[in-house]
């Protein structure tokens, strides 16, 4: 199966290294680097690539804000999407200040010390005010409208001690998705496939078939 990965806000496609290994075996696997673009600006490329480079079909699978523009995309380009993978997706938010995600950002950090020379360098990367105006873009963002009109099976997963989005709001995603799973990861923060790669895989791999 033609799987597509797309990372977060402050990650970049050397997050996914894990998974690619574990997934190259069995599926054909494609990440994207996301462009500069506003998060519903960059759902629409997705749509677009996803049916232009002979991906259509393909499960998409998104991690936190990567999760907000599959669930957009997914919605939009409905028979783009033959799956979808949604981990710890942002999109529904029990705050939209930008402040008060500084210290959860910082407990995750804490969670995996040796993944901080990876953010440090793709926070560089993007550069501190286009991180900023990303993540007020983000905040703007509600996807619950949106949920109901998703058409592919989705699986979503989420860290049971994720400090920046509370595992709480997978139950909203799984229960407003009309055919979707909730698997809650154990110890496990924000970043699955750097925190529990074993964990994920093994889900991944049985959703993907």
């Amino acid at each position: 199966m033609k799987v597509v990965l797309v990372h977060g806000l402050t990650a970049s496609t050397a997050w996914w290294e894990p998974t690619i290994a574990a997934l190259e075996p069995r599926h054909d696997v494609h990440v994207v680097q996301l462009p500069r673009l506003r998060i519903r600006e960059a759902a629409r490329w997705l749509g677009a690539r996803l049916q232009e480079e002979d991906l259509r079909g393909a499960a998409v699978v998104g991690h936190s804000s990567g999760g907000t523009i599959a669930v957009l995309a997914a919605a939009q380009a409905q028979e783009a999407v033959g799956r979808l993978v949604l981990l710890a997706p942002a999109g529904i938010f029990p705050s939209r200040s930008r402040l008060a995600f500084a210290v959860p950002l910082a407990v995750q950090v804490l969670r995996a010390p040796r993944r901080l020379p990876h953010m440090i360098r793709d926070s560089l990367r993007i550069g501190p005010l286009r991180l900023w105006l990303i993540a007020s873009d983000l905040l703007s963002v509600d996807v619950a409208p949106t949920l109901p009109e998703i058409q592919a099976p989705a699986l979503v997963l989420w860290g049971a001690d994720d400090p920046l989005l509370s595992p709480a709001l997978g139950r909203v995603f799984a229960e407003q998705i009309p055919d979707a799973r909730l698997v809650i990861l154990p110890d496990c923060g924000h970043i699955p496939m750097l925190e529990r790669p074993a964990q994920l895989h093994r889900e991944l791999l049985g959703f993907l078939g």
